[in-house]
Parts: structure tokens; C-alpha cells; sequence
């Protein structure tokens, strides 16, 4: 029998929401719900329209109760609860970003549970390590659905090809960020990065500030690194902008010095690349150093406030592109996420974390597709129903409204924000949202 992971101790509660109590929080609640029974019965009277909004009858039948009892059989339902499966690296080169996902993922569901949850049920789920590895994501995958019996699952960006047509074969909701499966099971709020030729929008925003020839880094360090830097490279050619170099970075043995040669000899005016952000600001200054005119680094990744706190020099004046609102945005959706992590996730130091609002938002779309499905949930009816959604918006914190009847990687929107002067904060570009169209 294989052992489930087992979550660090000042994690486990957070992550699995409401799923075990202490004894002794049991014991009081027993204790306490005579008194919560009186106190209820004393607040309904006179309260006709609240009966009206929870689907209670005046002779006290519930009936949404009374419809989720008579649910046809669904893994992961039951009248009370709704159990889904999160699959992500808690191993390998991905992990030092899940700590964060997952507590976005608490802190949305803490919320509505918080509010009485779904349809009346708890939303909860087990975890499975992907191991940052294909492999790791199929095995993940499989025990999710074929041991713990989940309703779907929900996981990073970075869920593996493999794990994806096995979870369409099964007919299971698949959510991420921005997940590019061909499947009709398979949901996400962002097509930035996704589809197998890209997107216009890496073209768009370098040819609108002034970009001819590009320089693409590239890193093994990165999982798909390369597979994105085509897409980049495709789209900056449909954008006029010339991919005149590509340059492999690794974080030792790296001679800055001959690269920097070649940013030159090239007469490239752009570097980009799926690399650390640092790497790029470190070309680019040897770059300029060395008798080159670079007029854009943009940055396809990376973007997270932490990122400046050291006040990196190189990285004045970059951009970075950004596939939700940034939080230097401060939107009462920012808000709501904020006060979310501080409540159900206070195990997170620094709340404003870019994987965190990713956990956030990716549990926010699953949570969507809950409603849409009705008090009666099933697999093949939430897929139907989520597909239906035209306006997607993550509660404001996308920066245009994702259609998801799109399946083939709709129309993508950036926000861009740009490293200040002084490299100690971010600056939101206007106009807030840049979109562009999927490329073929």
C-alpha cells in the first residue's frame, strides 16, 4: 500500500481544510450546538428572506440538504462535502514554489467554507507530490483519482503531457494555470504561455517599444524552458521583431563576458528568455557594457515583489509581463486575497507572492465551475457547465475576462509592470491590460 505524503506539522490543518479536528474542538462543538440551535431558532424570527436564500421551507425542511441527498453517486460527493485532488511539486527543482501555491489553495477554500461553502458542502482535498517530474505527475495523478477517489483535480501550470491524457481518458476536471490540453476536461484562466505556437502578445509589446532584433536565453534549470522560448521566438517574429541569437544559460561556468560579445556582434536590441530574472539583467548589463544598445529586457516569468527587495540594480528599467493584476494594483480583489492568506494561511510570512495568488485563482476557477455544476455535481455536468462560462475574471483579478468556451488558446491578456529607476518597486504600465491573439 502506498503512504500518502505527509505535509510539514505546521501545515497539516491548513491543508486539508476542516477535514480532521482536535478532539477536543469536537467535544465543544457537541457540547455547543444546543445552544447554536437556540440561537439560531432566536435570529430566524422575523427573517423570512434569509429562509428564501438558504432554500429552507417554512416548516424547517431544507431542501437544497434534502436535493444533495438524493445526488446520483459521484467520486469525491458526498450530501456534505466535495473532495478534489491537488498535484504539485512538493519535490525536485519546482518545490520551492508549492509552500506558497498551496496555501493560496487553503486560503480560497478557507474562505468559502468559511461562508458555508458550495451548495451546502465543505470543499476539501488530498495532495499528491508530483515530483517535479513526468513520471511523478502520471503516479500523482493516478492515485488521486483511482485510489483517493477525488471529483477533480487541481494543480500548477506545470502538470505533465502524460498526466494530462490520462486524466481526459477518465473524463475528470482538470484545472491550472494555464493548462493547454486538447481534452474538453481540461480548464485554465491563462493562455499566455500555452498552445503550441504561442501567443502575439510577446510580439505586440517589443515591437510597440521599439525592439528589431532579439536574444533568447535558455536554461535546463527551468523545466520547459526551451519549449517556451520557441513560443516566445514565434511570437516576436509575427511581431517583426528578428530572433537573431539564442544563448544557453546554466548558474555556473557562464562566461557573461563572451555573451555579452555575442549580444554585440548580433546587434540585438532585446534580450528575453525563460531564465532566472537576474540572468537577464546580468547579460544585459555586460551587454551595454560592452558597446551594445539594448532598449528592452522583458522578462516572460518571474515577476514577484520579494523579487526587489534586495534592490537588484541590473533589473532598472525591465519589464515584466504579468498574466494576472498586479498587486502594486491594490484592487479590492488584491484585498480580499490578502486578507484570505492572513486568515487561513498565516503559515506564509509574505502574503504578496506570486505562486500564492496562482493557488488562489486556480482554486477560485475550480470553486466557479462547483456553482455552475448545481446542487447535483458530476464530473461530465461540471465540464459542461464550467465550459459554458464566457466571463471568467477571477473575482477581478485577471486583466480581461477569459472566455473559457475558447478551448484552443483564446485571446491572452498581460498586465506589464516595469523594474523603477531605482529597482526597489514595480511600476504598473499603462493601459492596465495588453491582449494578443493565438498565433498558427
Amino acid at each position: 500500500m502506498t503512504t500518502r505524503p505527509t505535509p510539514a506539522a505546521h501545515e497539516r490543518e491548513a491543508g486539508r481544510v476542516g477535514r480532521i479536528g482536535p478532539p477536543r474542538r469536537a467535544q465543544r462543538a457537541r457540547r455547543l450546538r444546543p445552544l447554536r440551535r437556540i440561537a439560531a431558532v432566536v435570529a430566524g424570527l422575523g427573517m423570512a428572506g434569509s429562509i428564501l436564500l438558504t432554500g429552507c421551507s417554512a416548516d424547517g425542511t431544507d431542501r437544497t440538504a434534502g436535493a444533495r441527498a438524493s445526488c446520483a453517486p459521484t467520486p469525491g460527493v458526498t450530501p456534505d462535502e466535495v473532495r478534489f485532488g491537488a498535484l504539485y511539486p512538493d519535490t525536485g527543482s519546482g518545490s520551492p514554489l508549492s509552500r506558497a501555491f498551496r496555501a493560496g489553495i487553503d486560503a480560497r477554500l478557507g474562505v468559502v467554507n468559511g461562508t458555508g461553502g458550495i451548495q451546502g458542502r465543505q470543499v476539501r482535498y488530498d495532495w499528491r507530490d508530483d515530483e517535479s517530474t513526468s513520471d511523478g505527475a502520471l503516479r500523482g495523478a493516478r492515485l488521486l483519482v483511482d485510489r483517493d477517489q477525488v471529483f477533480a483535480i487541481v494543480g500548477t501550470s506545470g502538470i505533465a503531457t502524460e498526466a494530462v491524457s490520462y486524466l481526459a481518458e477518465r473524463g475528470v476536471p482538470t484545472i491550472g494555470q494555464d493548462l493547454t490540453a486538447s481534452g474538453d476536461n481540461a480548464f485554465g484562466y491563462s493562455n499566455v504561455l500555452g498552445g503550441q505556437l504561442g501567443n502575439s502578445v510577446f510580439g505586440v509589446f517589443a515591437r510597440a517599444h521599439g525592439a528589431t532584433r532579439a536574444v533568447l536565453l535558455r536554461t535546463e534549470q527551468i523545466p520547459a524552458s526551451g519549449q517556451i522560448d520557441e513560443r516566445i521566438a514565434h511570437s516576436l517574429r509575427a511581431g517583426s521583431v528578428e530572433v537573431v541569437d539564442t544563448v544557453d544559460w546554466t548558474p555556473t561556468g557562464f562566461d557573461l563576458n563572451a555573451v555579452a560579445a555575442r549580444v554585440r556582434a548580433a546587434n540585438a536590441d532585446m534580450i528575453t528568455g525563460v531564465v532566472p530574472p537576474q540572468a537577464l539583467a546580468d547579460v544585459a548589463t555586460a551587454a551595454r557594457q560592452a558597446g551594445a544598445t539594448i532598449k528592452v529586457v522583458m522578462v516572460p516569468i518571474g515577476y514577484d515583489p520579494g523579487l526587489l527587495d534586495r534592490r537588484p540594480q541590473g533589473l532598472a528599467g525591465s519589464f515584466f509581463l504579468v498574466d494576472f493584476v498586479p498587486f502594486e494594483a491594490g484592487t479590492p480583489a488584491h484585498e480580499r486575497y490578502l486578507d484570505g492568506m492572513s486568515r487561513y494561511a498565516p503559515q506564509i510570512e509574505r502574503r504578496e507572492q506570486t505562486t500564492g495568488l496562482v493557488g488562489w485563482m486556480t482554486a477560485d476557477l475550480f470553486l466557479r465551475g462547483l456553482v455552475e455544476a448545481g446542487p447535483c455535481p458530476t464530473r461530465a455536468g461540471y465540464i459542461a457547465a464550467l465550459r459554458k462560462v464566457a466571463d471568467y475574471d477571477a473575482d477581478g483579478l485577471l486583466p480581461r475576462p477569459v472566455d473559457l468556451a475558447v478551448k484552443s488558446a483564446p485571446t491572452a491578456c498581460v498586465s506589464v509592470v516595469r523594474v523603477s529607476p531605482a529597482a526597489d518597486a514595480f511600476q504598473v504600465q499603462m493601459p492596465m491590460a495588453l491582449c494578443g491573439e493565438a498565433l498558427s
